[in-house]
């Protein structure tokens, strides 16, 4: 819902975009005329256009500034482009074959997407999927979607103008469309000067948008991965993680539950040391559930039990009705333990059991000190000890869900107060949705199909003169370009409906 209402706004925008254009083309035509020619903006329905011929004097002298090293680097383009290319057909092939409704696959980025792993019993599977807004993609993250493409945009189109002015190919432009709300960069191109080059020097024009995505994806990779320690002095970056929201409905929250500005460093025994400690441990509470080490007066003097009855789901109960801050306790008999005159299972309160505890229970319930209990609760709930940095412990009862639904957390602990933990974390999934789309720009992009650089690609390396002598005839070479580009291009549409009625099923289905 969120979705169509900020694409409504977007559309009554451009309607009004249009109104106002209109109006200035018929009122004040000659002077609005000469603001669009001087700005380089065209206003049309659900687009809008800038393109200027400002930067076509620094492209040419960032071309001629280090011509040795970007001949080798667009060199290093077209190899590793047509390597690229069959391992991208054979994907986006594969991918538009599967049928699978629910989406449980291995996942490739496209050029508008992300992807994730799965695993699907038995076999392993290969999908592209497309981040859709709104959709697979958190609507307060659409500006780091939109920000991210158009940097890719600009990245690949800048690729063809460098290459192109390395070739003596002349600029005639660079610009930017807003296609709704999607950027897309292009280049202008002499397409005379173009064609008339020999076949390398052509390739390296032409998979010169690819090579810089793929460049710009490491990059932005290899930042991404060094921001912890490139923030290392504002932020501790591995000693925990500081909750830096809650949900309003958030169970977790409260008078003696979580806060905004929380230090978390431990999750029962398992310590946090940034996001994914924090998912590991909330993971561990339901494997791995607590028992913990308590002496034998503490249980005498705080035993709680009423008559014994078992639950639908097989638990044992001994705690009454009305006392919920009590849980019935197992006792765990180690093997190596003198016997001891306990009952098999005790009402305790968990609060004072946690706190009296010598700590949790090792291996086959082993205790240095005291004897160990384990609660007796169901598979989805457990009992999460959050240790917090100079702050009482929250002690919470229920699914670790609750957390990962409702409580975001940062690794980035503020070690002052001038930078909030959301200054890195926003650079940091900036620097992802760029590492992603840049690698989706570059597989997607190398695809023969039309409207794509892969296009241009097969039918030049169908003039070579290598394919000429073994097919001499032009209308077969034509034949072969034309099917090669019509069956990418199916396979590719093929994948878009898919995605389509895929992306429809997860919004009908929630």
């Amino acid at each position: 819902m969120e979705l169509i209402v900020i694409l409504g706004i977007v559309v009554l925008m451009y309607v009004v975009l249009l109104f106002f254009d209109g109006f200035f083309k018929s009122c004040m035509h000659y002077p609005y005329d000469a603001f669009l020619r001087g700005t380089g903006l065209t206003v049309k329905f659900l687009r809008l256009q800038w393109h200027t011929t400002a930067l076509n004097r620094s492209i040419v002298k960032w071309s001629t500034k280090y011509p040795k090293i970007l001949d080798c680097s667009f060199n290093a383009g077209v190899y590793l482009s047509l390597v690229l290319m069959p391992f991208a057909v054979v994907m986006i092939v594969i991918s538009s074959l599967q049928t699978n409704l629910h989406g449980q696959s291995a996942k490739v980025v496209t050029s508008s997407g992300t992807g994730g792993d799965s695993r699907t019993p038995g076999r392993r599977m290969v999908e592209i999927d497309l981040v859709v807004p709104g959709v697979n993609l958190p609507m307060n993250e659409i500006g780091y979607y939109i920000a991210a493409l158009a940097i890719n945009s600009v990245v690949h189109e800048l690729g063809h103008g460098l290459a192109a002015v390395l070739e003596d190919v002349q600029i005639k432009g660079f610009g930017l469309h807003v296609l709704l709300i999607i950027p897309m960069a292009y280049t202008q191109l002499d397409l005379d000067q173009l064609n008339t080059l020999r076949l390398w020097k052509k390739l390296r024009v032409l998979c010169a948008g690819i090579w810089h995505n793929l460049v710009l994806g490491l990059f932005t990779y290899l930042l991404f991965i060094s921001t912890p320690l490139l923030f290392s002095a504002l932020y501790r970056t591995s000693d925990g993680v500081i909750v830096t929201s809650l949900k309003n409905n958030s169970p977790m929250a409260g008078s003696r539950g979580l806060e905004q500005g929380d230090i978390i460093k431990s999750i029962n025994s398992c310590e946090i040391h940034h996001e994914e400690s924090w998912f590991e441990c909330l993971l561990h509470t339901i494997h791995s559930p607590p028992a913990y080490c308590v002496s034998t007066d503490f249980v005498h003097l705080n035993d709680e039990s009423v008559p014994m009855s078992h639950k639908n789901d097989g638990l044992i109960e001994c705690c009454g009705s009305e006392n919920t801050a009590s849980s019935c306790f197992e006792y765990m008999v180690d093997a190596n333990e003198d016997d001891v005159a306990l009952p098999q299972h005790m009402c305790l309160n968990i609060r004072k059991t946690i706190e009296n505890s010598f700590g949790y229970c090792q291996h086959n319930g082993q205790c240095s000190e005291g004897h160990c209990f384990k609660p007796s609760i169901n598979n989805y709930t457990t009992i999460m000890q959050i240790r917090r940095e100079s702050k009482p412990d929250v002690i919470y009862i229920g699914h670790p869900g609750d957390a990962t639904r409702t409580v975001q957390v940062s690794r980035f602990v503020p070690k002052t107060g001038l930078f909030a933990p959301r200054f890195a974390d926003s650079i940091q999934l900036l620097l992802k949705y760029v590492t992603v789309f840049a690698i989706g720009l570059a597989f997607i992009n190398v695809m023969p199909c039309y409207g794509f650089d892969g296009q241009h690609i097969v039918n030049t390396l169908l003039s070579d003169g290598t394919i000429q002598q073994r097919i001499p005839q032009k209308n077969k070479r034509d034949m072969i370009s034309l099917v090669v580009n019509v069956v990418g291009t199916l396979f590719v549409f093929i994948l878009l409906i898919k995605v389509f009625w895929l992306s429809l099923y997860r919004v009908l289905s929630v």
